[in-house]
């Protein structure tokens, strides 16, 4: 019987020699099929019982292996014969052995990190920045078919830093608003060829008028990473992505992205995208179930960037993983044509790859220098991962602590960490409180009924708490009751997702059908709470808060803002 014996790197000992150039290694059962690394094609193959055919199984182990390992006399036949029954026998039983097989161990085309934080590329070859190629097979663990070609290798020059100077310059083209605009997006380039050995990938959307060079920079990052992009406009649905993505470290470079949550298919691209930010190796991804009943995973590792005239209302989550760029006006400055961009591309992917360990040090350095200035951990990930990669194309050396600050403060931090600083809970309670709703109000002797925001509402409230009965009593009747406590000012929500009046109020949300109450206990003072809402009703578990600061300043006012 024929065993596969691999040593301790996972070669293969006795399935391939120098007579003979094939072979297999069995990986093990998915489901009722085989997974076997083909040595002849250097492929994964799921084969099952119907496929361990004579000829299906020569093609794919090579005709001169099996006759070398599997030719016997047939004493009936009185010759040599092929005995593939022997040969399907023994992959079933090797990939039973094995036990289960997840194609989450496979590495495809693209850039890899090893367990020693190298990287390894696997294209045309599998070779190590050092200098090492490796057979294209099973190293620690992990498989490396032959799926690609990632546009660049061993041979391939490194870019110039006059060649660095050039594109940037180009990325610059557009008059953007925000400084370092045209570095980010160089800083994402270089991101985004090793996007599947990061821990974060974050992602670009540019925008502005049309004719203001967006879509110019877009096409010239498609032309740079050739292979690596997926092309694509307008918000794509699931299913596209699903077939295209799945699996690969393709970089997304989306034209005419018009930003509209309401939208199945931007809704879709959200999701991939914030998956993408930080799926690591070995998570399942999006799991659906197929028509033979058995689950498939689609595991996503995409860098986004796109463009788009208007980049819509982002949801906090999504804010924080995509950075924002903005232009004016016409674009001026260098150009690129694609013949250069497309010669470029693989100079300077070459260079970043042997600059690697200089990314790392400086993304360190950068994060660092984010977070003391009063930076979150999410936008230390997501502007320091871009800055540490330009980076990592202008200079030989790691950042070092005055690097960081200058590019931090050249970058404009303060606007970026007041853009972060969007959170779910402040938006549950904008949603909350700039309801406009009528109101009976005292006005005067006489009780007229004006259009309030609830916000105003709570406004009239601390400014008067007793010289508005009816308004406190309608809060009330809302699920909402706004009091003064321990020397603060608090409001309380009723926490019930079957409160009617509040489920109104969010109408049109994410919180339309409940779940406000969990979110809001996350801003200031916020607890829950048993308490009564209003005269003659019942104590009721409510979710207790602070009122923001700038509606008790507001209420110090005389004259209060009442919308038409």
């Amino acid at each position: 019987m024929n065993k596969t014996i691999l040593s301790t790197t996972g070669t293969p000992l006795n399935q391939q020699d120098s007579s003979s150039c094939g072979g297999y290694i069995a990986l093990g059962m998915v489901g009722n099929k085989f997974a076997v690394f083909s040595l002849l094609n250097k492929q994964v193959q799921l084969l099952s019982p119907s496929d361990l055919k004579e000829m299906n199984l020569k093609a794919l182990f090579g005709a001169l292996w099996c006759e070398l390992h599997y030719n016997e006399f047939d004493a009936k036949k009185e010759e040599v014969v092929f005995n593939h029954k022997r040969l399907a026998t023994d992959i079933l039983s090797a990939c039973q052995a094995a036990g289960p097989y997840s194609e989450t161990a496979e590495r495809r085309v693209g850039v890899w990190k090893m367990s020693d934080g190298q990287l390894v590329v696997n294209g045309r070859q599998l070779w190590r920045a050092d200098g090492t190629v490796l057979e294209h097979g099973i190293h620690e663990g992990r498989v490396y078919p032959v799926s690609g070609d990632v546009g660049f290798d061993l041979s391939t020059p490194m870019a110039t830093r006059e060649d660095v100077n050039q594109v940037l310059a180009a990325f610059n083209s557009p008059q953007w608003i925000h400084p370092m605009a045209g570095e980010i997006v160089l800083g994402f380039f270089g991101m985004s060829l090793v996007s599947t050995a990061l821990r974060r990938r974050p992602h670009v959307l540019m925008t502005g008028p049309a004719a203001c060079g967006k879509s110019t920079v877009l096409e010239y990052v498609r032309w740079l990473l050739g292979s690596l992009a997926y092309g694509c406009t307008g918000p794509q649905t699931m299913a596209a992505f699903y077939q295209s993505l799945a699996g690969t470290s393709k970089v997304v470079v989306n034209d005419e992205f018009e930003a509209d949550p309401g939208k199945k298919g931007c809704k879709d691209t959200f999701e991939v995208a914030r998956m993408s930010y930080s799926l690591q190796e070995g998570d399942e991804g999006i799991v659906r179930g197929t028509v033979t009943g058995k689950s498939k995973s689609y595991r996503f590792y995409s860098p986004f960037i796109a463009a788009g005239i208007s980049p819509g209302k982002m949801e906090p989550a999504d804010l924080t993983r995509w950075v924002i760029l903005e232009a004016k006006g016409k674009p001026q400055g260098e150009k690129l044509t694609e013949a250069q961009a497309r010669e470029f591309g693989p100079r300077l992917a070459r260079l970043f790859i042997s600059r690697w360990n200089v990314f790392q040090a400086s993304e360190d350095v950068v994060r660092h220098c984010i977070l003391s200035l009063g930076g979150d951990g999410r936008m230390a990930d997501t502007v320091g991962t871009l800055l540490a990669s330009y980076w990592a194309f202008v200079s030989e050396s790691p950042a070092t602590e005055e690097d960081a600050k200058f590019l931090v403060s050249m970058l404009g931090i303060e606007g970026r960490i007041a853009v972060h600083q969007v959170s779910d809970e402040l938006q549950c309670l904008e949603a909350l409180t700039s309801r406009v709703l009528p109101f009976k109000v005292v006005d005067g002797a006489a009780l007229v009924t004006r259009h309030l925001s609830i916000a105003q509402a709570i406004e009239m409230v601390c400014k008067d708490p007793t010289g508005q009965p009816e308004l406190v009593m309608r809060l009330a009747q809302m699920g909402l009751r706004v009091a003064l406590a321990k020397g603060k000012w608090s409001l309380y929500v009723v926490n019930s997702p079957m409160h009617q009046e509040l489920r109104k109020l969010f109408a049109g949300t994410k919180w339309a059908t409940g779940g406000w109450s969990v979110v809001l206990r996350r801003l200031p003072g916020g607890e829950e709470s048993t308490q009564r809402i209003g005269a003659g009703l019942g104590a009721a578990k409510v979710t207790v808060v602070d009122v923001p600061e700038h509606l008790l300043l507001a209420g110090n006012e005389d004259d209060m803002l009442l919308a038409a």
